[in-house]
């Protein structure tokens, strides 16, 4: 870590390309959307390379009722030019709403006490949204989830575990478009999981959506 300590100045040229088959872009029944998206260097001491792909199928399970199923792979991986090592700011982390029952960034390869992500990021998420219990409000939503992931690769120091190993949970979400912004409560369970790993049953968040 102390080997990178300083300054450094970048110029890196991003772009995205999204394909979507979605029937619509607000809860949708069917299709899937398709998205790649790249970060190149112009200017960098590290010249990394930053490649996330991300690929979300929905099916209608059900002709008599409005549940949806989704299913949902990202991949992610971080690597340099000239096979320098990957600057700490710049290395990959599972998003939470990728992983949920674990503590934001607090999973994958360990330097002493520090987190410090991987070159590698994996994920499979499935879901399926629940019927209202309340069928004249509109603006809550409830589902049902199973999450993969798994963060790996340390390239400036190989005697570091790499902590190669699958995280997966299950539990429930809810969403309400509340009058103070939007609420996403989650409550799960651990399947899987490292042992340096950080868990959590219960999260809240205001102003974001699953």
């Amino acid at each position: 870590l102390k080997k990178q300590e300083g300054n450094y100045k970048d110029l890196y040229f991003n772009y995205g390309l999204i394909y979507d088959l979605r029937n619509s872009s607000y809860k949708p029944s069917s299709g899937n959307r398709t998205s790649l998206y790249q970060e190149l260097p112009v200017i960098s001491d590290n010249n990394e390379i930053d490649n996330t792909f991300v690929f979300t199928q929905y099916k209608q399970l059900s002709r008599t009722s409005d549940m949806v199923g989704k299913a949902s792979v990202y991949l992610k991986a971080v690597n340099t030019i000239d096979n320098s090592d990957v600057r700490i700011s710049k290395r990959a982390k599972v998003p939470y709403n990728r992983l949920r029952g674990f503590e934001k960034g607090k999973i994958g390869p360990v330097d002493n006490t520090d987190y410090i992500g991987g070159n590698y990021v994996s994920a499979l998420n499935l879901s399926t949204n629940l019927p209202s219990i309340f069928s004249t409000v509109e603006i809550i939503d409830f589902s049902l989830f199973m999450d993969f992931a798994n963060v790996w690769g340390v390239d400036y120091d190989s005697t570091i575990n790499e902590s190669n190993e699958i995280r997966s949970s299950t539990g429930f979400a809810v969403n309400w478009l509340s009058p103070l912004g939007p609420m996403t409560f989650v409550l799960s369970t651990n399947l899987s999981k490292a042992s340096t790993d950080q868990t959590e049953s219960f999260n809240f968040n205001l102003g974001t959506t699953f």
